[in-house]
């Protein structure tokens, strides 16, 4: 058996192997939207109220001495009214809440399992063997 002793190594070239990996990008899209805003409606109400005069009464009595406003004497069982005080309503407007609308944005993850095929690279080795020619 012979011996076999190795001497020297030279680098004959570089394969680099490659494969594909997956990059996983989000993408956002618009689904809906929506549009919030009050609008102001217009009602018509008729409101009731109570509204109070105040009149002072002045009357002769038969028997008592005469009663006499300005210029003019009143009869016995007449009477005079003088207006004291007269109420009017004023109505003013207020701002009242009436309603408290809260409006949330709520964000849901899911998770996805997405199938897709990478293709990779690997060294194949094929051997050939020569055989001695027979010629020589």
């Amino acid at each position: 058996m012979k011996e076999e002793r190795k001497v020297s190594r030279a680098l004959e070239g570089v394969l680099q192997l490659r494969e594909e990996r997956a990059e996983v990008r989000k993408i956002r899209e618009a689904t809906g939207q929506v549009m919030l805003r009050r609008e102001r409606r217009v009602r018509e109400e008729t409101v009731r109220v109570e509204l109070v005069s105040e009149v002072l009464v002045i009357t002769a009595i038969e028997g008592a001495p005469t009663v006499q406003i300005g210029t003019r004497t009143l009869a016995p069982g007449e009477s005079y009214e003088v207006l004291l005080s007269d109420e009017r309503a004023v109505v003013d407007k207020v701002i009242a809440q009436t309603q408290e609308v809260r409006v949330f944005k709520d964000t849901f993850v899911r998770e996805e399992t997405v199938p897709l095929q990478l293709a990779y690279e690997e060294l194949v080795v094929e051997e050939q063997t020569f055989l001695p020619d027979a010629n020589t």
